[in-house]
């Protein structure tokens, strides 16, 4: 008979030998020191197939273990798992090394360390029950760890709550576990976060929780149920609230009134650029450009860098363009700073084009403008845009038409008298 199979006999039969104990009044004080005693020389020796035998006899003679027998004790059968060639080997060991931990939990209590890899241990087992049996011990172990957590272990335990969801046939659990998906999905981020795991642990649950959230309509009622049992401790709201902002983003829900009281919450216990920022795409959302552009320049005043205040520029000089407000676009445009500089100046160009046909008497006149949209999308250094603006500056018949030569200059009242020499490209 393999030795899984005795240890799990062994195991098995512990209550039993107990009681026959108790009746019989055996010197079990005395087999129980010295099972101790060879586990413990055994494990000196790093002998972890006897390790185990040993304390599994001590364990019956003992009526239980001190816990500080058990964590060599749950080494040695680990050990003597992945030591084994065998598959029923391996399995029997794993049942072995299961009972072991539920064994000392009855008589110490739970384990929080232990919970982690209980849950995994469930998993690799595999037995019917086995999946929400490792959804409670890894909602205990992976919350316990946080930061620290294995990231194997955090995958999994998504993975499996993903899985009972999907197999759950009761809709009112249904809904529970759904909750859980969502909930979990921002604690799991933030631990991913900060024990920097890497972006492709967020991505990895972002996967899972995209199939179970798939419009706003499912996942806006959670959130508003959510937004009434917010974190007390200010950091922890914060970070609550902005992935709550993330997720409606992501799924195309900025126009809900959840988002806007998101945004006011960010906004009173946060008040930051980020803050501000998402306040001002909030107003554009609902169409109230004006708004976003009072909202953007408050966080210009707030800008932390040079890049920050790049992208502002930037958003603000768009938000006037989408508006058809090309002069005050224009203006914007040039003013951008920094990285963003060659955008602002794609814009000005883009606002002499689009106000064009409003400035001058002829064709010529109007056409004549593009003659400094294509200075500024020279500037820009957009290729295809300085293609654009050079085709629709004055032809040669234009310029015979007006009575002009290429060579002469026009001056372009509507952008400050601006002179350009005429020609053809």
């Amino acid at each position: 008979m393999k030795i899984g199979k005795l240890i799990l006999g062994a195991l098995f039969t512990l209550s039993f030998g107990l009681v026959n104990y108790a009746q019989e009044g055996g010197n079990e004080p005395d087999e129980c020191t010295r099972y101790k005693a060879i586990a413990g020389n055994a494990y000196k020796a790093k002998e972890y197939e006897k390790v185990t035998r040993s304390y599994v006899r001590a364990q019956k003679e003992c009526g239980t273990l001190e816990m500080i027998f058990y964590n060599p004790f749950i080494y040695s059968v680990q050990k003597s798992m992945n030591d084994a060639t065998n598959d029923t080997t391996k399995a029997a060991y794993l049942d072995t090394l299961i009972m072991v931990y539920e064994s000392a939990q009855e008589t110490h209590g739970m384990q929080k360390d232990w919970q982690a890899y209980l849950g995994y241990y469930y998993m690799m087992q595999g037995t019917p029950g086995n999946m929400k049996k490792a959804d409670a011990a890894y909602q205990i172990g992976i919350h316990h760890e946080a930061e620290k957590v294995n990231k194997g272990f955090l995958q999994q335990y998504y993975v499996n709550l993903y899985n009972l969801w999907v197999q759950e046939q009761d809709e009112k659990e249904k809904a529970k576990y759904k909750k859980r998906i969502i909930t979990e999905y921002f604690k799991l981020s933030d631990y991913a976060n900060k024990g920097e795991m890497g972006a492709e642990i967020i991505d990895f649950v972002s996967v899972y929780m995209n199939r179970a959230v798939t419009d706003c309509e499912s996942i806006l009622p959670e959130i508003t149920s959510f937004m009434k049992e917010l974190p007390q401790e200010i950091e922890a709201k914060k970070s609550t609230v902005k992935n709550f902002m993330a997720l409606l983003e992501k799924q195309e829900c900025t126009k809900s009134k959840v988002y806007a009281q998101l945004v006011d919450t960010i906004i009173a216990i946060d008040p930051s650029v980020d803050a501000v920022l998402a306040k001002a795409k909030l107003q554009i959302s609902q169409g109230n450009t004006s708004g976003a552009i009072t909202t953007f320049r408050n966080a210009l005043g707030m800008a932390e860098n040079a890049n920050q205040k790049s992208d502002i520029e930037f958003e603000i000089a768009s938000a006037y363009f989408r508006t058809n407000n090309y002069n005050s676009a224009y203006t914007a445009g040039l003013a951008i700073t920094g990285k963003n500089s060659g955008k602002g100046y794609e814009i000005a160009a883009q606002s002499v084009s689009a106000t064009s046909n409003d400035c001058g008497v002829s064709t010529f006149d109007r056409k004549a403008n593009y003659y400094y949209a294509v200075e500024l999308a020279e500037k820009s250094g957009n290729g295809a845009l300085i293609a654009a603006m050079k085709s629709k500056c004055p032809s040669k018949s234009d310029i015979f038409n007006e009575d002009k030569a290429e060579g002469e200059t026009v001056e372009l009242s509507c952008w400050g008298n601006r002179t350009f020499t005429i020609k053809t490209y």
